[in-house]
């Protein structure tokens, strides 16, 4: 709106505030925002204080970016003072007043930004930008929306061709926890993990079901990455890979954008707040496999069903010979039954064709006692090895323990006749 009187600079208290810790160079040089070149317009980071901090921004000449260049110094406040929820949009405004014509491509502009408030979900400021002494615009009611970020999250987000959601765990898999607990924060990783048209698969799921869908996308893009990397790869973006599905439902990953992979076999599976993925080389014939699956007490028919009379007895040996495996767990039928189930999925995945509504096909032949390892028949071969780890939440998730299994193929004959 235009102006009632000639506005003044607002004054700055030098005894509140202090030499900010990065430069402007370091804003874009080192990611802290994520704005390509046509929107770099902070090239000084002056003075920064509890309540405030002030920069120059010299005006670009895109459209808008030197209005966004306000909120990257407000950003900036709230990432350098603040180790929570630093993740904020643009999301209201008040008030704009302007005292002349917009600055032309070049022009220096000095801005001072007073926190007005903060919440848990907002972050409010005004804000004064001026030219050579003179005000040019007053903002009124600038409001950020605040966003659930993890510590653990903020490498990815800063770099995410170097970087994953996922932890890579011994044995050659990977693990991942959801840590976006709202569905803001969610949108926002699932914005800097998927590509167009995955994005379009991922509003096509049940609002239920996107998050499931995206944990699995996440570790298995998470999983390749990582392989990648450990052949000597460079910079792998998660938008360079596409996760596919081939007519039975066995997922499998392309390159995009120019890159090129190397044929791989990947399996993956996500269970309540957590996902799981392995990648190995291409082979003919089963390839690998994974699962994961809360432990739990199952009702007996549930049991009875899943389990052919032989495992019924290994499993009641196991049981009662309390054995027990070293993640602290009680050694219940709950454990054990988890774990045969899992290694069944994992090896019903690695034959690709999942259980068909038929678990009794694939049958736990034997088992470790501390359970870390299993051998599991399938359809298409007589024995595989397969792995078991635990795995729980993180503590701000809800408490759950897992069982993850997993194999890499058969067992060559000669192997398992020893």
């Amino acid at each position: 709106r235009p102006p009632t009187r000639p506005a003044r600079p607002w004054p700055a208290d030098p005894a509140s505030e202090r030499v900010p810790e990065h430069t402007a160079a370091q804003l874009y040089d080192e990611r802290w925002m994520f704005h390509g070149p046509a929107f770099q317009g902070v090239t000084d980071l002056t003075a920064i204080g509890d309540r405030h901090v002030r920069g120059v921004i010299t005006t670009p000449p895109a459209p808008g970016a030197l209005l966004d260049n306000v909120g990257q110094l407000l950003g900036y406040w709230i990432m350098a003072t603040r180790t929570a929820r630093t993740v904020v949009f643009p999301v209201g405004m008040r008030e704009m007043r302007f005292h002349g014509p917009h600055p032309a491509p070049g022009t220096e502009v000095a801005c001072l930004v007073r926190i007005t408030s903060l919440t848990d979900t907002l972050l409010a400021a005004d804000v004064q930008l001026t030219v050579d002494g003179t005000v040019w615009a007053e903002l009124y009611g600038w409001q950020d929306r605040r966003f659930d970020n993890d510590p653990k999250t903020r490498p990815v987000e800063r770099f995410p061709e170097r970087n994953t959601l996922s932890e890579a765990r011994p044995g050659g898999w990977s693990l991942l926890h959801e840590r976006w607990p709202d569905l803001a924060s969610r949108e926002l990783i699932m914005r800097n993990s998927l590509a167009g048209p995955e994005r379009v698969r991922y509003a096509e799921h049940a609002p239920r079901g996107r998050r499931q869908w995206l944990l699995g996308r996440i570790a298995v893009k998470d999983a390749v990455r990582q392989w990648l990397w450990d052949q000597g790869e460079g910079p792998v973006f998660p938008a360079e890979l596409r996760v596919h599905n081939d007519e039975a439902g066995r997922p499998y990953v392309t390159g995009v954008h120019g890159r090129v992979l190397p044929p791989l076999d990947v399996s993956l599976a996500h269970c309540a707040e957590a996902g799981v993925a392995i990648v190995r080389p291409h082979t003919p014939g089963p390839g690998p496999g994974i699962d994961i699956e809360e432990v739990t007490e199952r009702t007996p028919q549930t049991v009875a069903t899943a389990l052919g009379p032989d495992e019924l007895r290994l499993l009641r040996t196991l049981v009662s010979d309390g054995s027990d495996g070293s993640d602290g767990s009680d050694g219940s039928e709950g454990l054990w039954f988890t774990r045969f189930w899992a290694a069944k999925e994992a090896v019903a995945k690695a034959e690709g064709t999942g259980f068909g509504g038929r678990p009794r096909d694939f049958a736990v032949l034997d088992a470790t006692p501390a359970g870390d390892r299993l051998t599991v028949a399938g359809r298409l071969e007589r024995a595989y090895t397969v792995h078991c780890a635990p795995a729980v939440n993180p503590p701000h998730l809800p408490d759950r323990t897992y069982a993850v299994a997993w194999t890499t193929g058969p067992v060559e004959a000669k192997e398992y006749d020893r």
